[in-house]
């Protein structure tokens, strides 16, 4: 992977297209750090906050992992006590050709803006780096705010009442505005958790869960 410059640790949408997207594929290193955040933002999906300890953990329910890319987190959850159904999507043709193949997880090549699928669909969605990408392409700030909004809506509209979603990013702080102000009208309750703030190794994580 070439050496693109990061700004607090946010990854560039470039290393998720072409060859970057093939040595994002089979790093060791991304491996390793994708499984570790998908494991902390599945133990932060079932913290008080949200309701405590999911009881429901059965292959009836529905995972969505936006931004699946070469599909670490998706395994991640498999092997985890979640015997979860799980569909992957993602923007990088690039990103779905590098994920290995598993008959128990079904990738879709779409944007999380506009998610193919039927309201109330999903009972629990993880997201790993992807929602940086959420105002992609935005050409003004109020365009990021309605393309921020428009991310925001499709959650609420894919999950079932009492689903719970799971985010990790790096906003910036007008995006990081806009997610908070778009989530007021909308049928969530959570917030965002900071942890190591104002340090090299901040992490923010999303976590919400449908109140109706």
């Amino acid at each position: 992977m070439k050496n693109i410059p990061r700004k607090n640790n946010r990854p560039s949408i470039d290393e998720y297209f072409g060859l970057d997207a093939e040595a994002y594929g089979s790093s060791r290193w991304m491996a390793r750090n994708q499984v570790q955040t998908t494991q902390k933002v599945l133990e932060l999906l079932e913290s008080d906050q949200i309701g405590g300890q999911i009881s429901d953990k059965s292959s009836k329910s529905l995972f969505l992992d936006i931004g699946c890319g070469t599909g670490f987190s998706s395994h991640t959850i498999l092997n985890s006590n979640f015997e979860n159904r799980i569909i992957g999507i993602d923007i990088s043709l690039d990103m779905i050709k590098q994920c290995e193949k598993d008959p128990e997880i079904h990738i879709i090549l779409a944007d999380m803006r506009y998610p193919p699928f039927r309201p109330e669909k999903f009972n629990y969605v993880i997201s790993i780096s992807a929602f940086n990408f959420a105002s992609h392409g935005a050409r003004s700030k109020n365009h990021m705010k309605n393309l921020i909004q428009k991310a925001l809506n499709a959650l609420e509209m894919i999950l079932v009442k009492k689903g719970r979603v799971g985010i990790e990013f790096y906003p910036t702080e007008s995006e990081e505005n806009f997610f908070i102000s778009g989530l007021r009208n909308l049928n969530f309750t959570g917030g965002l958790i900071i942890e190591q703030p104002n340090s090299k190794h901040e992490k923010k994580f999303l976590i919400l869960k449908k109140t109706r």
